[in-house]
């Protein structure tokens, strides 16, 4: 509704089932920035389709939207998803300390960021 955000429903190609979300909230046109969000069902991780997703969603984020940055955060104990980013180019720029609480525990956030200069449409690293 404010204008600063979109987040899309991911659905599997082979039967259509709903297996997570992703998007881009604070988005700032003036700034020509974003951060990126995803959220994937347990049980479709390890299968690609966030890799896949978020470089669509980036294509759509630096081509259509003109951003400059997205800047993504990932929960510290979650280096599959920081995997994720590193694979689509992505570089760890510093530590937010506590950041985050995640069911009941306090954990500390990795801070992601992507350049339009050093996006790579043609494909996954």
């Amino acid at each position: 509704e404010e204008g600063t955000g979109a987040r899309m429903a991911v659905e599997r190609v082979s039967d259509g089932a709903f297996i997570g979300w992703c998007g881009l909230i604070d988005w700032n046109p003036d700034f020509r920035s974003a951060v990126l969000c995803y959220v994937f069902d347990p049980a479709a991780w390890g299968h690609g389709y966030a890799t896949e997703t978020v470089h669509g969603v980036l294509g759509w984020a630096f081509d259509t939207l003109d951003l400059n940055r997205v800047r993504a955060d990932v929960d510290t104990r979650n280096g599959a998803s920081a995997r994720v980013l590193e694979k689509l180019g992505f570089v760890h720029e510093g530590t937010l300390r506590e950041d985050c609480v995640v069911n009941g525990d306090v954990s500390d956030s990795w801070v992601y960021g992507l350049l339009r200069r050093e996006w790579r449409p043609a494909g996954v690293r």
